[in-house]
């Protein structure tokens, strides 16, 4: 993902490593990145790093670098826009942990809500 316009639209420097923003490791899909672009030859470097995802789009947002993103439903982070320059990733497989001691039944209703909102994404992207 990059800036979008009206700002002048980012493009990758001419000359020097692809600057990228992303999650502090470890972040899978920080390492998927830097590993998709490192296997097409394209040197990169991380340039800003976040705790959460919100520190990502900011620093992406400002211009700063690149972001490696999950868009689900295709609909783009507001303020950024994606970057047809760029080699497509595969997508990484989603895990999540329930805290130790959290209510199992709502550990269970947040899966399912998130597996659900993921099957509707993928139905979207279909049709």
């Amino acid at each position: 993902m990059a800036p979008r316009p009206p700002r002048a639209r980012w493009k990758p420097p001419a000359a020097g490593p692809l600057p990228l923003v992303a999650v502090n490791a470890p972040c899978v899909i920080r390492r998927r990145a830097l590993a998709e672009l490192a296997a097409r030859r394209i040197p990169a470097t991380v340039v800003a790093e976040a705790g959460y995802l919100a520190g990502v789009l900011d620093a992406a947002r400002a211009g700063l670098g690149a972001a490696l993103l999950a868009v689900p439903g295709g609909q783009d982070p507001d303020g950024l826009t994606q970057c047809r320059d760029f080699p497509a990733a595969p997508p990484v497989r989603l895990g999540a942990l329930a805290r130790r001691g959290s209510d199992p039944s709502l550990t269970g209703a947040a899966v399912e809500a998130v597996r659900a909102l993921l099957a509707s994404c993928e139905t979207d992207r279909a049709a």
